[in-house]
């Protein structure tokens, strides 16, 4: 059993920890916006190319939507942009007439390319001081707070 200033210092801890992570993930978009912006790309329009980038072709759109921790219908509209560039395209899934598949085109497939690398780029030159074991402990707590927040997503709040 903790201490009550054992529980209130876990409490500042968690605080911390979390202001920390929104403000880091902030913080690489925005850098991650600014290698992208010459070639016309925006947080909005980088983000679907990324996941489609990484995850096994062709992708359900709902399932992009899910990865990506965004509605339907807002993805919905990032697609009609990225669809009229000509980077990705979407087709009807024969199985279900519903459900839209979705994948990137060859312009979209270079233009993947340069998002991953813009996103390398970023992760090398933050974590350039950070030794291996450091980012081996640090990728382990994030994978058990990713658990933990999926749990949570599935079983909802409160529960």
């Amino acid at each position: 059993m903790l201490t009550q200033a054992q529980t209130e210092e876990r409490s500042q801890l968690e605080r911390r920890f979390g202001q920390k992570i929104v403000r880091l993930a902030t913080a690489w978009r925005r850098e991650i916006d600014v290698r992208l912006r010459p070639l016309g790309m925006s947080d909005a329009t980088w983000r679907p190319i990324f996941y489609l980038a990484i995850l096994p072709p062709p992708i359900h759109q709902t399932d992009l939507a899910r990865a990506m921790s965004i509605e339907a219908p807002s993805l919905g509209r990032l697609l009609d942009v990225l669809e009229k560039r000509g980077l990705i395209a979407r087709e009807t899934d024969s199985r279900d007439r519903r459900s839209k598949r979705v994948s990137l085109t060859e312009e979209g497939t270079r233009f993947g390319r340069e998002v991953l690398d813009a996103v390398h780029g970023v992760a090398g030159r933050l974590l350039a001081d950070i030794s291996v074991e450091e980012l081996r402990l640090c990728a382990g707590i994030f994978d058990r707070v990713d658990s933990a927040a999926r749990a949570g997503t599935r079983t909802g709040p409160g529960s």
